[in-house]
């Protein structure tokens, strides 16, 4: 089976596009045009220096700056990263966000080994549960809208909706570590924390 995979040159082009415009079309063409120039003629007069500040980038386009290199490193870190790409042991969950509760870890913990013996790619022997959680197609396909508006914010909305939609249309066992916790804790705590736990009551054991 495939695994799921995002390619880096997707997630990267949010954060070179504006680069390239904010750098580029301004203080790119300014240093530039300077360096060519003579030594001789290198002197910067009254009138050129009061002009060289127009060409900066304001704080705006700074802070989105800043803002699509965070989203574009969330997104390596979710999609491709080792830790992510990692699919067996159990491990502290990866997902840190809305829905993560300190409190439930250690029913997490319990419910992974019960469920797959920390295997993320597990298929029952039905077919039908899978992952780590052992999640039905239904409920991971709920997750995924679920988890939309929450990472529409750390992701950008068009990179939040690609990576979830392809999610979406892939068995929960090819899903990175990351989504598989963060799809757990986002059902386990929707509405409050332990609001979803009905979803894995049963098993070999109670958790």
């Amino acid at each position: 089976m495939k695994p799921f995979r995002i390619r880096r040159r997707s997630i990267a082009l949010g954060v070179s596009s504006l680069a390239l415009a904010g750098i580029g079309a301004a203080a790119w063409s300014a240093t530039s045009a300077a360096a060519e120039l003579p030594e001789a003629t290198a002197v910067v007069t009254v009138e050129q220096a009061v002009a060289l500040p127009q060409t900066a980038l304001t704080a705006r386009q700074i802070a989105m700056q800043q803002l699509a290199i965070r989203q574009a490193q969330f997104a390596y870190f979710t999609t491709d990263s080792a830790q992510t790409r990692d699919l067996t042991g159990y491990k502290p969950s990866l997902y840190r966000g809305k829905y993560y509760r300190a409190s439930v870890e250690k029913r997490r913990k319990c419910i992974v080994i019960r469920e797959s013996e920390g295997r993320y790619n597990a298929i029952n022997p039905t077919r039908k549960y899978r992952g780590a959680y052992q999640v039905s197609p239904e409920l991971a396909r709920g997750a995924t809208w679920m988890m939309l508006k929450e990472h529409k914010v750390l992701l950008g909305e068009d990179r939040a909706k690609r990576i979830l939609e392809k999610l979406r249309k892939s068995p929960m066992n090819t899903w990175p570590r990351y989504w598989q916790d963060a799809a757990f804790s986002t059902i386990h705590n929707w509405e409050r924390t332990g609001a979803g736990a009905s979803h894995w009551a049963g098993g070999r054991w109670h958790c």
